[in-house]
């Protein structure tokens, strides 16, 4: 069975994405999908991704993704509380100008060391940010860099790819176009 970590919405993720053939799978609850999605995966003797999102090859691969814990999931609800709380605070210190006296910091070391410690958490939007801001204190000697799995990396580079482009004020969109010269 699919392990009680993977929730709804990452579940009508996979069904999307390799393309797992379950009627109405968005009108379903989440133990309903569960159980018709094991059962499609037990019937089914192949699978193709239409994205490169998932580094799974074969069916037994995606069943023993499905079965072991949800690698996205490393919070439990009260710890991702603490954690972007602690975000918020970084981000008011940073965009305080970096004084630990406008923060409720006791000193530079006790957010660094933190921030060391988050930096396991960057598939959450929150801890990127905060990292990001935080490099960019003066008195930050090393830089840190979140740890991002393959998953979130590439849908940051697709975010990324279909983003507005903007050129010394020339904005530069992507489809069809009809110019028209008076």
């Amino acid at each position: 069975m699919i392990n009680k970590t993977y929730s709804k919405a990452d579940m009508i993720d996979i069904i999307r994405n390799f393309n797992i053939d379950i009627p109405n799978f968005c009108s379903m609850d989440k133990p309903t999908l569960s159980m018709e999605l094991w059962r499609e995966l037990c019937s089914i003797e192949s699978l193709t991704c239409d994205t490169d999102i998932y580094d799974i090859n074969n069916i037994e691969e995606l069943k023993t993704y499905l079965v072991n814990k949800n690698p996205d999931k490393l919070l439990s609800v009260k710890e991702k509380t603490k954690l972007m709380r602690f975000c918020k605070e970084v981000i008011v210190y940073c965009n305080g100008g970096y004084n630990i006296e406008y923060s409720i910091f006791n000193d530079f070391n006790e957010i660094e060391i933190q921030m060391i410690d988050i930096c396991k958490y960057g598939d959450i939007p929150s801890v990127r940010r905060a990292i990001r801001l935080f490099n960019k204190d003066p008195k930050l000697d090393n830089k840190l860099s979140p740890i991002i799995s393959n998953r979130v990396k590439k849908q940051l580079e697709l975010k990324q790819k279909n983003k507005v482009k903007k050129y010394y004020g020339l904005i530069v969109n992507k489809g069809k176009f009809v110019l028209s010269f008076d």
